[in-house]
């Protein structure tokens, strides 16, 4: 027998089960709200998502991007998911209805004079009242992103006890596998984290270490997402617009096509260094991380000859595509 859950308390429960795992998703709160809109209590109290209303409100709407609704039918998908673990019968939305995915978006990898730009533009970042920690926040975020490739709600899921500096590493909860995992900084960002420290001042392991002075908690992807706009229009480097990047997450893909670049250029074999770096970023398997040899081949053509002669069975013939966030 189904237990007894109205859809309002299916949906609190599945939330406060995502936040305890470390997810902000806010955007798939809305997501899973706009689904249960005309959703009908049953008489009985018996809450059932039947196929007929889960197919009926899974529709593509004008102007919405092929992947907007798969984002859409993921998180729907997650919550129905939910629901069948605490006893409510529901249909899942199998993968083979939805519209094929668009992947026409290429990864823009940062030359090393745009990533000095970058890190420049964000050191002088100016002060405004609204938020007065930015100025300390933006340069170290970016510091981050760049020199440890992590992704970007990995970096706002960071709390203080997750940074080590005495090792210099930081325990990063892996928001796309579930996974922790250490990640190694250099003495570099060491330092700059320090000054951020001494700026900002947390006062507890458990706070957020980049917190939204207007909030109190962490900052949004979508503020991060803003405060590279930002920096992007200072260091000069144009920007396509919605959908067109650069985004922030092409600083992971530039951080592994130089390590990869730099490994060539050293001689290093790579057959054994891309398990490291693979699991280094987080990915599941080495098939992620080879992705990047192509990318490294199409950024540094001079190596191609090299890549190819010693490494060319490593290396995809596909189109490399920007990898989940």
């Amino acid at each position: 027998m189904n237990m007894r859950y109205t859809a309002q308390e299916l949906l609190e429960a599945f939330m406060a089960e995502r936040h305890a795992l470390g997810f902000i998703y806010k955007s798939g709160e809305c997501s899973i709200k706009r689904f249960l809109r005309d959703f009908k209590e049953p008489a009985d109290g018996n809450t059932e998502f039947t196929k007929d209303y889960v197919l009926e409100h899974i529709h593509r709407q004008p102007n919405q991007s092929v992947n907007t609704v798969r984002r859409y039918v993921s998180a729907v998908n997650c919550f129905l998911n939910f629901a069948i673990r605490k006893g409510i019968r529901a249909y899942v939305i199998p993968v083979k209805v939805l519209p094929k995915e668009k992947k026409d978006f290429k990864a823009r990898i940062f030359t090393d004079d745009e990533i000095a730009r970058l890190l420049a533009a964000a050191d002088s970042i100016p002060f405004i009242i609204q938020n007065l920690d930015r100025i300390y926040q933006i340069p170290i975020m970016f510091r981050i992103l760049i020199n440890c490739g992590l992704r970007t709600a990995e970096l706002l899921n960071l709390r203080m006890c997750d940074v080590d500096l005495n090792e210099n590493a930081f325990t990063v909860l892996d928001t796309k596998f579930h996974k922790n995992r250490f990640v190694p900084f250099s003495n570099a960002v060491a330092d700059a984290l320090k000054l951020y420290l001494s700026k900002v001042k947390p006062r507890h392991e458990n706070d957020w270490l980049f917190r939204s002075p207007k909030t109190g908690d962490r900052y949004s992807g979508n503020m991060v997402n803003a405060f590279f706009r930002e920096i992007l229009r200072r260091a000069g480097i144009p920007h396509g617009g919605h959908g067109h990047g650069p985004r922030p997450h092409d600083l992971r893909h530039t951080f592994a096509v130089h390590c990869l670049n730099n490994w060539v250029l050293s001689d290093v074999d790579l057959t054994a260094a891309l398990p490291v770096l693979s699991r280094y970023m987080g990915h599941s398997g080495i098939n992620g991380t080879q992705k990047y040899l192509q990318l490294t081949a199409e950024m540094y053509p001079d190596i191609v000859t090299r890549l190819e002669e010693k490494f060319g069975n490593l290396i995809p013939s596909m189109e490399v595509q920007h990898e989940a966030k």
